[in-house]
């Protein structure tokens, strides 16, 4: 196997663990009436930063010639990029606790979304 397809898979491991966790933590803050705290947005960047990495290695995949079973493997990869950004733009200056919500929510999302890519991926 392909050292960056190893990888690649490996990211995909560490994303989909991350994204769940980010998801459960953002709810249960927001259930517990408890504002987003350093350390879960420290994880926010920390998985942004992962799902880049994750898309820079798929490219050099692409670059070296392997190819996606669907090309909707790369929708998705631009959506877990983009989602958490998105969500920052939502949530700016608005109340801390349901940023929680958002983010919680969107953690999910991304879990949903990272479990598709690797449907569309192989």
């Amino acid at each position: 196997m392909n050292v960056l397809l190893f990888l690649h898979n490996g990211l995909f491991r560490a994303g989909l663990l991350v994204t769940v966790i980010v998801g459960i933590w953002g709810l249960v803050m927001y259930f517990r009436k408890m504002p987003s705290s350093g350390g879960f947005r420290s994880t926010l960047v920390l998985t942004e930063g992962l799902f880049i990495v994750q898309g820079l290695v798929g490219t050099l995949i692409f670059a070296g010639g392997r190819r996606p079973h669907d090309n909707l493997h790369w929708l998705y990869g631009i959506l877990l990029v983009i989602v958490l950004p998105i969500a920052a733009t939502y949530t700016s200056g608005r109340d801390a606790r349901r940023e929680s919500l958002v983010y919680g929510i969107a953690g999910l999302f991304m879990a949903g979304l990272t479990i598709r890519a690797l449907t569309t991926g192989a």
